[in-house]
């Protein structure tokens, strides 16, 4: 990528701080360090300072990080700027507003990337049409090719695949980290051989988090002395869940005497690395995911051990028994775990809750894995190579105005 371009403008629907977010951030930096200029667009305001800033950090390349309102303003704003390619996801104002450009004459047509982080159903949605006949190539967190060829009509010429492993999500907890992490645990009433079972991520309903309280329920009922620590940030987007977790937590603490006091709903927590390092066991439930969760990028490279499902393309990373405790979902499909799903998260739950040694050893194995995964990684250069070659190849011709979506 050359600074001779006209520039890239990146739009998206909004900019809460989660995994796929923190991928945006990395492709803006992937096309800043060129020198091409850099534009960032959003639908929504009210979660966007939350990565707004480390946006604009980013470099001089960056010229705007902004809220634009309406396919009517991002067409205006397409037109001033006359970017040559556009990064989208999953953004249909955006789509709306590329193909009512193309009906102005002499118009410049950008070619648009889609980013695309998962093969489900809802990730590959063709929003009246509009997505398939915009996008012009795609960029994938990993490989999903058959589920795009499929809900969108391209050829593998225009698939490419940039894998979102990148050196900062790396942790390394240093003394004053875990000084910090004891002093969380004994604010949580956690005692010296209390274990606890973690979580820090974006509270989404995909994440297992009902099941999480009451799998730590029964545990604790079973006479095991652990603690389950929910942290992150709410999801305004997702209606009651907030107060339906909120809820679950509540219940689960009145549920018993042996129950009070163990359940811990933080919310979003000022440093990560201590909160990481006050973790025991992750515990990742999800039904549906992308390449590798931010949280366990993040608190395996801090030594944390891991349980979760093998949902996306986590078990195309991790291996059950010897970096992580992955537990087959099947069918890897949007639903909820099954009751065996659900029991063989619980039992491996358990045996780690009781055995130290085994949490240790793990730990230190998905240290290792985590970031071994990210030093073979380039998502940088994946990522201007992927923008490079989608330029090169150019518009592709129209596409069927209502191809189903999904897998």
């Amino acid at each position: 990528m050359t600074p001779a371009r006209r520039g890239v403008a990146f739009v998206a629907s909004k900019l809460a701080f989660g995994g796929a977010e923190r991928v945006l951030v990395e492709q803006v930096r992937a096309v800043a360090a060129t020198g091409v200029p850099v534009d960032v667009w959003v639908a929504k305001d009210d979660q966007f300072e939350q990565l707004a800033p480390a946006l604009r950090a980013v470099g001089p390349a960056v010229r705007e990080v902004a809220v634009v309102r309406g396919a009517t303003g991002l067409a205006w704003r397409l037109l001033r700027r006359r970017p040559d390619v556009v990064v989208a996801y999953h953004a249909p104002r955006a789509y709306r507003a590329l193909l009512r450009l193309r009906r102005v004459p002499f118009a410049p047509r950008p070619v648009v990337v889609e980013t695309v982080h998962e093969r489900y159903a809802w990730a590959l949605e063709p929003f009246d049409g509009t997505r398939p006949r915009a996008a012009d190539a795609f960029v994938l967190t990993h490989d999903v090719r058959a589920a795009v060829r499929r809900a969108f009509g391209v050829d593998d010429a225009r698939l490419f695949e940039a894998r979102p492993l990148f050196a900062s999500s790396l942790l390394d907890p240093d003394d004053a980290a875990r000084a910090e992490a004891r002093r969380l645990r004994a604010a949580w009433g956690v005692g010296p051989d209390g274990v606890v079972v973690g979580f820090l991520g974006r509270l989404g309903d995909n994440k297992g988090l009902l099941l999480a309280v009451d799998l730590v329920r029964r545990l604790v009922l079973e006479g095991h002395d652990v603690h389950l620590v929910l942290a992150g940030r709410s999801c305004p987007e997702l209606g009651d869940f907030d107060a339906r977790l909120a809820a679950a937590v509540a219940a689960a603490d009145a549920s018993d005497p042996r129950c009070r006091g163990r359940f811990h709903l933080v919310g979003a927590v000022p440093r990560r690395t201590p909160t990481y390092a006050a973790f025991d066991v992750l515990l990742l439930a999800a039904r549906t995911e992308g390449l590798l969760p931010l949280m366990l990028v993040e608190g395996m490279s801090a030594g944390v051990p891991a349980v979760t499902t093998d949902v996306g393309g986590i078990a195309s990373c991790l291996r059950d028994g010897v970096d992580a405790e992955v537990v087959a979902k099947v069918p890897d499909d949007e639903r909820d775990p099954t009751p065996d799903v659900v029991a063989a998260l619980t039992d491996r739950v358990r045996r780690l809750v009781a055995d130290p040694a085994r949490r240790a050893a793990l730990g230190a194995a998905g240290r290792a894995r985590v970031r071994a995964l990210v030093a073979a990684n380039d998502f940088h250069g994946d990522t201007r190579r992927a923008l490079d070659a989608a330029r090169t190849l150019g518009p592709r011709g129209p596409a069927p105005r209502n191809r189903p979506g999904g897998p």
